[in-house]
């Protein structure tokens, strides 16, 4: 039996290869597109699994109050490891770890930039790191390090790594003592080399009994089956005894499972993150693997009135109606395992070009139960949803009713065939209307007033010879003839990462304001191109002016002074004179809102060199001399550049691969929907060759008999644009919310979306049909 429904599937097939060839093209590029946004989406979940024990580690956050809002820090007292320890039964192991900052490393004369993390001893244990050489136990020498897999084979060879010296940062000797696997891409650890914590034990003896720092990340792992919420509620307490200033610190924990997907923070409680995105391109997976369903049933309905006959007659020979069932949905089956084949082919084409699109390394891996899995799964979902309906529809026919000509079961298909259609319509809408609102605020960002002049902006990290040299560094610089200012900060001028409570006369509320904090050197300002909107920019031939501070427009919107300059404000830095009001600068990302803020000379942690070069068309020739003064003052510099505006387009990369990745798959949906159309019309004007024959003899022109066979389609195009556009409108709104500068969704998208459906659509019915409509009438007559 299985035999003979398979020789008829396939006989079927035959007998109309332009209808099958259109199906199992459409059921390929929906499961080809949907195999490969779901093994993004896998990919994303598969963050930080490399470590073994993931499910059982988090990381200790803490929530504060500042300016009447809570903020999540993910900073920790480096006190709170010490007590965590001994808190808990429930705490199995206790970590900390610094920021992951560049490095340089040098063996003989082979010198490297690295990004090196620095880790209590309990890290490589707790994390359950994958070791080649060397144990858990390989950092406890203050002066040791591990470097991974592609750091050995740089400086090394084939040569054993264990036992090697590296100088790390011009400054120590470091014995390697330990090799580990390198960390994969899909990790939100990202480090070459580990080095003790107790190799800069100034800090932490510092550090130590300082409740008011939040600098080192800490982590711990819980006992199997202890509740996460009972250990947080457990350590609530922990800070707050120290802290009596209304910033209400509560710490809790976050699950290393849910660091990537999870990691942004609203009034303290877990407000998403990247687990938006996953969920959104799921449902576009969805959304087109429908579409190409919705094409199968639609072509396969549309064929009722010759499928029809066939069924009759099966059924007054014998046939049953669970026979025939099958016999529909074996070909629904054939062609979704031929359609699957041609789509895991074509993945493997694109999967290149797809890896870059996204930023990642998925791999098509046929041993993979996870690969499997998500093919399988897809492939029995698109046969079953393809193939149930036409199965039950024919089956049901009653043969008496078929052999007679009795077409009211075909017209039931036929309203089925229409609202599939306007769904068709309806989601390529949705789509496109998302990708323009999605391009637009990125547009919208883009053209923001920064505050700052990025072009011809160059920031270096600085190592330790730099900063002892830095004055001279600075003279030399601008002697080059290729500079025009320098300075230094704490962080690059984009980045918004330092902040301090301010205190000044005249405060209206009792919460902690909060606000950003820029260290800085003389020419800031200048370096940065920052505008100063009253008073004066700092000067280096005054020395009151390390104790004196510029402040942002912001800032002084909100101290409400009438005139700031000259007033005090109390920072950690002591009490400071307010000496000039500056533009507001946007920092932290092109999306964010402008903090408060305050700079000035406080000479702390200025690990950030900014240099603007003179402007040329000849960046490299001027990058090469700045590269020489750097080699001349610390010949063993491996400072690599950071040109500002690159950065800032980087900032970009997750709302424009968003974007980039919503334009593909829309487009698909798009051209799948255009298929279907493709198939119905050219079925429509054959079903309808003898009325267009009979309507010519009667005197219709072609142009009427175009509009008569286009009439259904455009129809279901402006009724698809009634359907969509209020919920793409509502949709879109929701999704901007998650911007603190965003655009309201432009009144134009809608029609503009509902234009380039209608225009596609009568251009694919008028190719389709005009062929029909330009034929001898007399050839329809004869037909039949």
């Amino acid at each position: 039996m299985i035999l003979h429904n398979l020789k008829s599937a396939v006989r079927s097939m035959g007998h109309n290869k332009l209808f099958s060839g259109i199906n199992v093209i459409g059921l390929a590029i929906g499961i080809a597109s949907s195999l490969l946004i779901l093994a993004w989406v896998q990919y994303e979940y598969s963050y930080n699994h490399f470590i073994g024990n993931y499910k059982d580690i988090y990381q200790v956050k803490v929530n504060l109050t500042y300016n009447g809002s809570i903020t999540t820090d993910t900073g920790c007292p480096l006190p709170m490891y010490y007590d965590l320890r001994e808190s808990d039964s429930r705490i199995k192991d206790v970590c900390f770890t610094s920021n992951c900052f560049g490095h340089t490393l040098r063996v003989k004369d082979k010198t490297a930039y690295k990004e090196v993390l620095a880790v209590s001893k309990e890290f490589l244990a707790m994390f359950d790191i994958p070791i080649i050489k060397g144990d858990v136990r390989s950092l406890d020498d203050p002066y040791s390090i591990m470097i991974n897999e592609n750091v050995a084979k740089e400086f090394f060879g084939d040569k054993d790594p264990i036992g090697q010296f590296i100088t790390y940062d011009n400054e120590a000797e470091l014995k390697v003592t330990g090799v580990y696997k390198n960390v994969p891409y899909n990790s939100d650890f990202w480090f070459m080399a580990l080095i003790p914590a107790d190799y800069d034990k100034h800090w932490i003896n510092i550090d130590k009994d300082k409740w008011d720092s939040f600098y080192p990340t800490i982590y711990l792992r819980l006992h199997d089956n202890s509740s996460a919420d009972e250990v947080s509620a457990g350590i609530g307490n922990m800070i707050k005894k120290h802290f009596d200033d209304g910033t209400h610190p509560q710490p809790f924990l976050h699950q290393l499972d849910r660091w990537h997907l999870y990691s942004h923070f609203e009034d303290g409680v877990e407000a998403g993150g990247k687990i938006e995105y996953v969920r959104m391109f799921t449902w576009i997976a969805v959304f087109i693997l429908i579409i190409a369903c919705i094409n199968y049933v639609n072509l396969s309905t549309a064929r009722s009135e010759r499928r029809a006959r066939e069924v009759g007659i099966r059924k007054v020979i014998g046939s049953r109606r669970l026979q025939l069932i099958w016999q529909f949905m074996i070909e629904s089956f054939m062609s979704t395992a031929l359609a699957l084949v041609l789509a895991i082919v074509a993945v493997g084409i694109a999967l290149p070009s797809y890896n870059s699109l996204v930023h990642a390394r998925i791999t098509l891996d046929f041993t993979s139960a996870d690969f499997w899995l998500i093919a399988i799964t897809v492939f029995v979902v698109t046969a079953v949803l393809s193939g149930f309906y036409p199965a039950f529809f024919f089956s049901s026919r009653k043969p008496v009713d078929v052999l007679r000509g009795n077409n009211n079961t075909a017209r039931g298909g036929g309203l089925a065939r229409k609202i599939l259609v306007v769904a068709q319509f309806s989601i390529s809408i949705f789509l496109a209307i998302g990708v323009l609102v999605v391009y637009q605020q990125i547009d919208h960002a883009r053209q923001r007033n920064l505050g700052y002049e990025q072009k011809d902006l160059v920031c270096f990290a600085f190592n330790n010879e730099l900063e002892k040299n830095y004055d001279v560094v600075k003279n030399k610089l601008l002697k080059s003839g290729v500079v025009e200012a320098v300075t230094k900060s704490n962080e690059g001028i984009d980045v918004d990462a330092f902040f301090d409570t301010v205190e000044w006369p005249g405060k209206q509320t009792t919460d902690k304001i909060q606000f950003s904090r820029i260290s800085t050197d003389h020419d800031f300002a200048t370096t940065m191109r920052v505008k100063i909107i009253s008073g004066r920019d700092f000067n280096s031939l005054t020395k009151t002016d390390t104790t004196q501070v510029l402040i942002n427009e912001t800032a002084a919107k909100m101290m409400a002074f009438e005139d700031p300059i000259g007033q005090k404000i109390k920072t950690r830095s002591g009490d400071l004179t307010i000496i000039g009001v500056t533009q507001d600068v946007v920092r932290g990302g092109p999306f964010s809102s402008v903090n408060p803020c305050y700079i000035g000379i406080f000479g702390d942690g200025n690990n950030h060199l900014t240099i603007r070069l003179t402007p040329t068309n000849d960046i490299s020739s001027s990058m090469t001399k700045v590269l020489d003064v750097f080699k001349r003052t610390d010949p063993l510099n491996a400072a690599e550049p950071d040109f500002l505006d690159e950065r800032f387009n980087y900032n970009f990369r997750d709302i424009k691969f968003v974007g980039e990745l919503a334009w593909v798959f829309a487009a698909i949906a798009i051209f799948l929907t255009c298929l279907g159309v493709v198939g119905l019309a050219a079925y429509t004007a054959e079903q309808k060759t003898k009325e267009i024959a009979i309507r010519k003899v009667l005197g219709a022109t072609v142009a009427s008999v175009i509009m008569l066979l286009s009439n259904y389609f455009v129809r279901a195009a402006i009724l698809s644009v009634v359907v969509a556009s209020p919920v793409a409108w509502l949709a879109m709104d929701k999704y901007l919310e998650d911007f603190d500068y965003r655009i309201d969704v432009p009144w134009w998208v809608i029609p503009a979306t509902a234009l380039l459906m209608l225009v596609v659509t009568l251009m694919i019915v008028f190719i389709q049909t005009s062929r029909a409509a330009n034929a001898n009438p007399v050839s329809g007559l004869r037909r039949e």
